[in-house]
């Protein structure tokens, strides 16, 4: 391994990092939510004893999952190529949850944790598939990105209160697509 090979491998080390401690963030949000019914540092670390198992669990396991994952992506080949767009989408995917889960934890804290526990490790699988087709995955990148962010704003809104989690496989499956889109060489 030449010494340009190994710094290019310690910055994808480094990156894949990055995104994984901000979602074991985002799962600690979410966790604390679900479990101890507030974002609260002291709710959690002084009303919530019964729970903390359960939310450090929960971020136990997107930590494993992310170090498991990100050691083959950064060691796969075929990611080489598109590793940097993948992951600028999965960091900007991940910042519209990261908003969202501080600004209506009680709304989105279950489907956070629902992308956290794999959705997101899914669409970086599937982004090395049809890496030349450049038009259509840019469009599906920035159409789904854009589509996530506005099923996100819809919890804001008081009229779709009706509709309840039926647009979260619509969430999920942007955030898949986002990603999906782009892994592509161009």
């Amino acid at each position: 391994m030449t010494k340009e090979q190994k710094i290019e491998l310690q910055h994808k080390t480094l990156l894949i990092l990055a995104s994984v401690s901000v979602k074991s963030f985002l799962m600690a949000v979410a966790s604390s939510q679900v479990f101890c019914g507030s974002i609260e540092p002291s709710v959690i670390f002084f009303n919530c004893i019964d729970n903390v198992a359960y939310v450090g669990g929960s971020i136990a396991s997107v930590a494993i999952m992310g170090a498991l994952f990100g050691y083959y992506v950064i060691r796969i080949k075929t990611f080489d190529s598109i590793f940097a767009r993948m992951l600028k989408a999965d960091f900007i995917i991940t910042a519209m949850y990261f908003a969202v889960a501080f600004s209506a934890p009680e709304f989105i804290s279950m489907k956070v944790m629902t992308w956290l526990f794999g959705i997101w490790i899914l669409g970086m699988l599937l982004a090395p598939f049809d890496k030349d087709m450049i038009l259509v995955k840019k469009i599906t990148q920035y159409g789904s990105i854009v589509a996530l962010g506005a099923l996100l704003t819809v919890h804001f809104i008081p009229t779709f209160e009706q509709f309840g989690d039926s647009y979260t496989i619509g969430m999920m499956i942007s955030s898949i697509l986002g990603i999906f889109g782009a892994g592509r060489n161009g």
